[in-house]
């Protein structure tokens, strides 16, 4: 998820490490936060992957700064990564599909058609896995931790409905 927003935000701007970081924070407040030992790792992993290239710059208070922008081929990663979207755990698939489309206007209206598609795809998978835990007479649930599976199922229903 972290390469997704990195890439996001460098096809919007060209930035240091330091103002990657702040813009991650204003734009995905609601959604994520992040720490340079996390940030670090993705933009050399995106600049192996020629995702991502870094020039350096002398700053207005005379430092050197290393300024990150987005390649051609990083544009096409970024589109095929919100394309292909799978979330690795299914217990953050809400908050991982809500930064996907966040970040999905960056995609031609074929492409945000195919991408709806597979995110519609993963709430049923994730909302059926809810749906048989409710159900399953061995799961022992409170009254408490049935209302907030509810709740789940509830915003699954309102992402779907926005898409």
């Amino acid at each position: 998820m972290i390469e997704i927003v990195i890439l996001y935000v460098l096809n919007r701007y060209d930035a240091t490490i330091y103002r990657i970081g702040k813009i991650i924070d204003e734009t995905f407040f609601a959604y994520l936060k992040t720490s340079s030992g996390t940030i670090n790792p993705a933009l050399k992993r995106l600049e192996k992957m020629g995702c991502v290239e870094c020039s350096d710059k002398m700053s207005d208070g005379g430092m050197l700064s290393k300024i990150y922008s987005i390649t051609p081929a990083g544009k096409k990663h970024l589109s095929h990564l919100l394309l292909t979207f799978n979330s690795t755990n299914p217990y953050h698939i809400l908050n991982e599909i809500r930064i996907a489309l966040y970040c999905s206007e960056i995609l031609s209206i074929n492409e945000t058609l195919e991408f709806k598609e597979n995110i519609l795809n993963h709430l049923d998978l994730y909302k059926i896995k809810l749906e048989r835990g409710l159900e399953n007479e061995y799961i022992e649930l409170s009254e408490t931790q049935r209302k907030t599976v509810k709740i789940t199922l509830e915003e699954i229903d309102k992402l779907k409905n926005l898409l």
